[in-house]
């Protein structure tokens, strides 16, 4: 079946419930231009649906197995209903977290179909809502104020660069262990004195997405980390034209996609161990009396 019908026939026949009614899964992978479309041409969905959450009902989610193992897939860049599908992963009772994206090499050391597993983030794309509403939360006297140091999870960290270690063996492709993302406001590229600025504040990569679900995934609890894909040089940093993504998205998108499949059985794996943002998101209760 064409895959453009097989997601149009897929989205008219969406359900929506609550949470509670649907299949779970503690594991979600959020697409973005690292896979695009590339799991809606493999065996692995089994149903689709959105969720009524208490700010809102999501975009769509789909339940996916692979290899035996459950996990949400949530084409998520270019949606609509950002904090309502994240609010809706957390009442499903998602923990781990992959996302990712294509992003312009800042870092010249970095070149197009190169990947990286990010370190850290710089967020320009203010306008996106900060926080989530209490009302969201499991714990109403929690208060969510995260740290972020680290940015992600070191274990997935550590899962992730494996497997795309393993995936880029036989490519001239490079991998690249740590880096920072600068998250732009998006609706346009940058222009080359943006770019310029982000170089002078120790960014490596510019993309529009990523860093706000790092921000969401740790705001509810959630472990993530990110793989990233050079697409092009950043505005400034080398010639490119919009003709280079046709050969692109074929090579990388089906690579990206098996990378974070194999990384399944690794991710659920790590059990109940001790993790990165354990201590890191809630506030004490600002107060001037002892606590415990």
């Amino acid at each position: 079946m064409n895959k453009f019908l097989f997601l149009i026939l897929m989205l008219l026949t969406v359900a929506t419930a609550s949470a509670a009614e649907l299949p779970k899964a503690t594991i979600a992978i959020m697409g973005g231009t690292f896979v695009n479309d590339e799991i809606f041409n493999r065996n692995l969905i089994q149903s689709e649906f959105t969720v009524n959450t208490k700010i809102g009902k999501s975009d769509t989610i789909y339940y996916a197995q692979y290899k035996g193992i459950p996990f949400y897939y949530v084409q998520m860049h270019g949606q609509d209903k950002l904090q309502e599908t994240w609010v809706a992963l957390y009442d499903l009772g998602v923990k781990e977290v992959i996302g990712g994206a294509t992003a312009g090499a800042i870092n010249t050391d970095m070149r197009v179909y190169d990947y990286i597993v990010p370190t850290d983030f710089i967020d320009m794309n203010i306008n996106r809502p900060l926080r989530f509403p209490k009302k969201i939360y499991r714990d109403p006297d929690a208060i969510p104020l995260p740290r972020y140091t680290p940015a992600m999870d070191a274990d997935l960290r550590a899962i992730l660069l494996k497997h795309t270690g393993k995936a880029l063996k036989n490519k001239a492709w490079t991998l690249h262990d740590g880096g920072v993302i600068v998250q732009a406001k998006g609706g346009r590229f940058e222009t080359v004195a943006e770019i310029n600025m982000f170089d002078q504040w120790g960014g490596d990569m510019v993309t529009m997405n990523v860093p706000s679900e790092i921000i969401y995934a740790r705001q509810l609890g959630m472990h993530y980390a990110a793989l990233m894909v050079i697409s092009n040089p950043a505005e400034g940093k080398g010639a490119w034209d919009f003709s280079l993504m046709k050969t692109l998205y074929p090579q990388i998108n089906p690579v990206s996609l098996d990378i974070v499949l194999n990384a399944l059985p690794d991710i659920v794996a790590i059990g109940d161990k001790p993790r990165s943002l354990d201590g890191l998101i809630n506030h004490p209760e600002m107060t001037s009396k002892e606590q415990q």
